[in-house]
């Protein structure tokens, strides 16, 4: 496996994982302010969650931001 596909591997576990750790209730608000916050379709998280596409950094930035933790392996990108 290439570097990149661990890279993509890694975030879409942290993401799934995350998102499966709630509710199904609680699921549907996490899906609905990924994409108002990120402003990607809902196809597009599938898509991130499954590992066919890969999570932008600002992306998983914004995603953290949002829910006010970390999800996914801080980089000096994210940082401020």
């Amino acid at each position: 496996m290439t570097n990149q596909t661990t890279e993509i591997r890694k975030d879409s576990v942290a993401l799934r994982d995350f998102i499966q750790s709630h509710s199904k209730n609680e699921i549907v608000v996490i899906y609905d302010k990924i994409c108002e916050g990120c402003m990607v379709p809902r196809y597009t998280i599938h898509n991130w969650i499954r590992g066919l596409a890969r999570i932008p950094e600002l992306h998983k930035c914004k995603i953290e931001e949002i829910f006010g933790k970390s999800i996914f392996d801080k980089l000096e990108k994210c940082e401020n």
